[in-house]
């Protein structure tokens, strides 16, 4: 389980790392503003989370690679709200 905090532009902290095949479970709370998780080529999406509320996905890690996710409110991805999920052998 990752807790992972969503603030002005950023995720804290903005790397994970998985073994592939592990149940990743991701926990969002947005801090301030509203927020989303995305990644997009394993299908992974928490929806827009209210400053001050928690959303949580699961998921399995079934590929190794690197995947990046992102906030898709808005500006926030292009301000720099984006992270790397690193999924290892």
């Amino acid at each position: 389980t990752f807790i992972i905090e969503a603030g002005s532009f950023s995720y804290n902290p903005n790397t994970i790392i998985v073994k592939k095949g592990d149940t990743v479970i991701i926990e969002l709370t947005a801090v301030d503003l509203m927020h989303n998780f995305n990644i997009d080529e394993l299908g992974v999406k928490i929806p827009t989370t209210q400053s001050g509320q928690t959303n949580t996905v699961e998921f399995t890690a079934n590929e190794a690679g690197s995947y990046q996710f992102y906030c898709s409110i808005g500006q926030h991805r292009q301000q720099g709200q984006i992270g790397t999920l690193i999924v290892q052998e």
